[in-house]
């Protein structure tokens, strides 16, 4: 099969033990966890170097002026980023009564079209059932084209190889979707480029050949409508999955930032001009835990900026127009 019409069978796999972490670092793994271990990474790091003797906390240091006056400008001014961030999600979900007839009418036409190949009286309302019917569907068309080239004569080899292709791409996907699941992982499932190598494979195939039955020529139209649901399908998961995000990273940085300030503020007051108001032995671990808590804002902040800039990076093209980018990074 040429360049421009050969398929994608499968969605993108996470082999070996450093893809797979830094898969749960950057989009599979929950925000909170995320941020528990870059907290513990930033306090035992800190612990290690006052424990080498490379940091100095003792009396007389410039920690109590970093506790009293740079880490709390900089928590008040996470806080503010983090509630601007809020304002942005609010003003996403106001809109007037066109403009939401209009949201609804485009996800209505979505689900009517999958509804229709599929051939049910309704679709799930749950993304990872909603994608999985696209992906059972998609799977039972291409079976269905496979048979109409059985029956027909001269049906060229690309062809068949592409019926294949597709049919097994859809069975990837239901492999790897799990029902009730957040929907960033059912996200993840189709932040590939594959979608796109099968619409313009299905594209070369249309025009390429004249001689395919009405039978497998519907099916093909079928099978191209499938694929552009899949391509929408993660534009509107994008978005969900964003705001979702955005909005619980306003909530847990607001409720960090509270601690993280009251904790700054202890920190600065356990020192004295010439002493500390804590056994000096027992400086360097309460020196590392104070500064875990007041950092766990800000590792907050960039556990969810991880996950938002994966999404935004793979998913900026909608259609088989793929940046190198992007392709680059699904193979």
């Amino acid at each position: 099969m040429s360049e421009t019409a050969s398929t994608a069978s499968s969605v993108r796999s996470i082999e070996g033990v450093g893809e797979r972490a830094l898969h749960w670092l950057l989009l599979g793994g929950d925000r909170i966890a995320v941020t528990g271990v870059l907290v513990g990474a930033v306090a035992a790091l800190f612990f290690a170097l006052t424990q080498l003797g490379l940091l100095a906390i003792g009396p007389g240091s410039a920690a109590a002026s970093a506790f009293a006056s740079g880490f709390i400008s900089g928590t008040v001014t996470l806080v503010t980023i983090a509630l601007s961030i809020n304002q942005l999600v609010l003003s996403r979900m106001f809109g007037s009564p066109r403009e939401l007839f209009n949201q609804m009418d485009g996800t209505r036409d979505l689900r009517r079209r999958v509804r229709e190949h599929a051939g049910e009286s309704s679709v799930p309302n749950d993304p990872a059932d909603f994608l999985g019917l696209i992906a059972e569907t998609l799977t039972e068309r291409a079976n269905r084209l496979s048979s109409a080239f059985e029956s027909s004569d001269d049906i060229p080899a690309e062809a068949e190889d592409y019926a294949a292709g597709i049919a097994t791409y859809g069975e990837s996907i239901s492999e790897k979707i799990e029902s009730q699941t957040a929907i960033a992982n059912v996200l993840a499932v189709i932040l590939g480029t594959e979608y796109a190598r099968n619409m313009t494979a299905t594209e070369h195939l249309q025009n390429e050949y004249d001689q395919f039955s009405p039978a497998a020529e519907s099916e093909l139209d079928a099978i191209d409508d499938l694929l552009e649901a899949i391509a929408v399908t993660r534009q509107f998961f994008k978005t969900l999955s964003l705001q979702q995000d955005f909005a619980r990273l306003s909530r847990v940085v607001a409720y960090s930032g509270l601690v993280a300030l009251a904790a700054s503020v202890a920190m600065a007051l356990i020192y004295r001009p010439d002493s500390v108001t804590v056994p000096e032995p027992y400086l360097p671990l309460l020196f590392s835990l104070g500064l875990g808590i007041i950092v766990t804002p800000l590792a907050v902040f960039i556990a969810y900026m991880f996950r938002a800039a994966t999404i935004a990076r793979h998913t900026v093209s909608v259609g088989p127009f793929v940046p190198p980018e992007e392709r680059t990074d699904s193979e």
